[in-house]
């Protein structure tokens, strides 16, 4: 297999070209901005610049390589990036879509997997019930609506055009190497944050809940759907099927950092800035169609991120 990754430089990207060459998988990794360093060097990972929403680019880069499957995990990530420049948005996340659907409509690859978010659900009213893989998408914001059109497009190169295509939707992934504060990445790499430095985190907040999903079970599970035999369905829920309260991350974070104080008041701020609450995603399908589901529980995943920091001198001054 030659598969092609998109957005390789970028959190989820990253992660997956670096767990996919780990696995002897060959990797064509793409990227925009910034360069790959000494950690993302691997013999099986070829790394290449890539403008995905210029065609003439995009189409000089397959003609390159003998591609077979792409994880597609390219994009303006979430709404704090795609508000501000709506249009950059609408060329990335659906315009750079459609061009790598076409090429693997015209040269023939065994698979696409497309990585979407549960941000496609963010106008549904009911925010504590389990979301269908097979829901009616509710975007309310821009990055969703993007993120839903690209849907609808990997759903008909399907049907249409016979492409082994699917959307994996993921939610709230964090882990290495992401060191922020910003609500758009969620309370855990903040609490984690300011435990190691030995903060009292006493804030609002309790009443926020989210499907917090370590990066390395997101890994395992795009690429366990990128190499399957086949795959039945046109939407992958990639979940542990249930939301965490900020509490339970809150508890985690204590039990991975002993003396840690968390004293968490009412409310879903700051963490709904750049989002809404929503039901948790229902997963099934790929542990049906893949015999995949995430393997790291909250406390294992927050104490490998925490262990993660530590290792990183520095990170959290």
């Amino acid at each position: 297999m030659m598969l092609l990754v998109t957005g390789a430089l970028g959190h989820v990207g990253r992660a997956v070209a670096l767990r996919a060459a780990a696995q002897g998988i060959d990797v064509i990794a793409t990227y925009r901005g910034g360069s790959p360093d000494a950690d993302d060097e691997h013999a099986r990972i070829r790394w290449e610049r890539c403008d995905l929403d210029e065609p003439i680019a995009l189409n000089a880069l397959v003609e390159r390589h003998a591609i077979t499957a792409c994880i597609h995990a390219a994009a303006v990530s979430n709404e704090a990036y795609a508000r501000p420049h709506p249009l950059a948005a609408i060329r990335t996340n659906i315009g750079a879509t459609a061009h790598l659907l076409d090429c693997a409509r015209t040269c023939g690859w065994q698979r696409f997997v497309f990585v979407s978010t549960g941000s496609v659900f963010q106008l549904r009213r009911d925010v504590t019930s389990p979301i269908p893989e097979d829901a009616t998408v509710a975007p309310g914001n821009v990055y969703g609506t993007t993120k839903a059109n690209a849907e609808m497009l990997v759903a008909m190169y399907r049907s249409q055009y016979d492409v082994s295509a699917a959307t994996v939707r993921i939610s709230w992934v964090f882990g290495p190497p992401v060191v922020s504060e910003s609500p758009a990445r969620g309370p855990i790499p903040s609490y984690v944050m300011r435990a190691l430095r030995g903060e009292s985190v006493r804030e609002g907040g309790a009443d926020f809940a989210a499907g917090f999903t370590h990066i390395d079970d997101v890994a395992d599970g795009l690429i366990a759907a990128a190499t399957a035999r086949t795959l039945r369905h046109d939407v992958y829920h990639l979940s542990h099927g249930r939301n965490f309260t900020a509490g339970e991350a809150a508890e985690a974070v204590r039990a991975a950092c002993p003396g840690a104080v968390f004293d968490l008041g009412p409310g879903t701020e700051p963490w709904t800035k750049f989002t809404a609450l929503r039901g948790p995603l229902a997963a099934g399908r790929l542990r049906e169609d893949v015999g995949f589901a995430p393997r790291l529980s909250l406390e294992e995943a927050v104490s490998r991120y925490v262990e993660w920091m530590r290792s990183r001198a520095g990170v959290c001054q």
